[in-house]
């Protein structure tokens, strides 16, 4: 059964610096723990990624996947889907709305892993994913933006 995760966070950067650092996919080992091999599969016309092979510790087991990515509200929003691999469903977005120096991340996952994972498990890794996805995020661009 599909479950969905959505939080949001303020970062202290421009919307554009943000979007840059979430399709920079192959650097998302240096910034999330749990990633342990990214892979770009194939890029858009505009050297975008648009499939991407991922490997990650889920603490349960590592799962690895290839996700495709829309870039069709680029640079408001980036969605992905799954294209292929070891969990049954996985769909989310980054959307972006910028103000003045901060801009608000809205991030959203609806993940099916296609196997049984027990509740207190479950919440884990839910937290887990949305700390990679905001918290490691944030800190990331910060630190590199100078904030």
């Amino acid at each position: 059964m599909a479950e969905t995760v959505k939080d949001t966070i303020d970062i202290e950067a421009s919307a554009d610096a943000i979007f840059d650092v979430v399709t920079d996919f192959e650097s998302y080992p240096k910034w999330q723990p749990n990633f342990k091999k990214v892979e770009v599969v194939a890029t858009d016309r505009h050297d975008r990624p648009t499939e991407v092979f991922f490997e990650v510790d889920a603490k349960i087991k590592v799962v690895m996947y290839t996700l495709r990515y829309d870039y069709s509200n680029a640079p408001e929003s980036l969605a992905w889907d799954l294209l292929n691999g070891d969990v049954k469903k996985l769909k989310g977005s980054y959307s972006f709305d910028e103000f003045d120096d901060v801009t608000e991340v809205v991030y959203e996952l609806e993940l099916d892993p296609g196997f049984p994972v027990p509740g207190p498990l479950k919440r884990q890794a839910q937290r887990q994913i949305v700390a990679g996805a905001l918290n490691d995020l944030k800190k990331w661009v910060e630190e590199r933006t100078g904030r």
